[in-house]
């Protein structure tokens, strides 16, 4: 009986219709559960990517004199397939981390300013020597080693005088007067004194000018004659007062 019903034409058509419909069914399911499977895998590899970039930079500590190394691309590392998701400017991001780290009321820390020489006489910071003046070294360590406070007053009104246009030679410092005498060309010095000889004419006890007028014009200085391109002044005028020209406490 059985044989008979599966002899038939129609019944073994219909089992091979129902076996290529059962087995496309599970051929189906199979293809859509793998595709699922798949898409799953990735979208899961895509977050654990994303999250440990955004962990990568939310945790590491910022070196900034090395900012602009630690921002080149490593070339070694294999760029990112996912056409979706945004660039990340690191270089801002870097920046904007940095401005967080400051406080609004940071102020850097300034360099501490070279400290100045200072007299070692109360005198105050030695003045700056101008550009052309004869004594450069003045100030240097072995000058001062030696150094006197007189000698110091002269020099400092010496630098001033320089600075004002007058320049000078060298400069004395009278100490019954306390005054500076600054030694410039043309310029004569003299202190009278009685003759008590035939006449009693008065002459020229002492003289203080540069080398090359004394050379020339010493003797008739001292018989008091005076050439008219000469400047003379009787002590003590012409004398200055370093405390008063300078500004210092006595």
């Amino acid at each position: 009986m059985f044989r008979n019903i599966f002899s038939s034409r129609l019944i073994q058509v219909g089992l091979v219709f129902f076996v290529v419909i059962v087995g496309g069914s599970w051929l189906y399911s199979w293809h859509v559960h793998r595709t699922t499977d798949t898409e799953f895998t990735r979208t899961d590899v895509a977050l654990h990517e994303t999250r440990s970039e955004q962990n990568t930079v939310d945790t590491s500590t910022v070196d900034f004199q090395q900012t602009g190394t630690d921002l080149e691309t490593d070339e070694t590392q294999p760029m990112s397939n996912d056409t979706d998701a945004s660039p990340i400017d690191e270089t801002s991001e870097v920046l904007d981390m940095a401005d967080a780290f400051l406080p609004d009321d940071f102020v850097s820390e300034e360099v501490p300013a070279e400290e100045v020489p200072v007299s070692p006489y109360g005198f105050g910071p030695f003045p700056e020597i101008p550009s052309g003046y004869p004594d450069q070294g003045v100030w240097s360590e072995t000058a001062l080693r030696s150094m006197e406070p007189d000698h110091e007053l002269i020099s400092r009104v010496r630098i001033e005088l320089w600075n004002q246009g007058v320049r000078t030679i060298g400069g004395v410092y009278d100490n019954g007067h306390r005054l500076i005498y600054p030694i410039i060309d043309d310029v004569v010095y003299i202190e009278w004194a009685d003759n008590p000889g035939i006449g009693g004419k008065p002459y020229v006890r002492r003289q203080l000018t540069t080398p090359a007028v004394s050379d020339q014009y010493y003797d008739d200085i001292q018989k008091g004659i005076f050439p008219p391109h000469l400047t003379i002044h009787e002590f003590p005028d012409g004398g200055i007062d370093p405390y008063e020209f300078l500004g210092l406490s006595r």
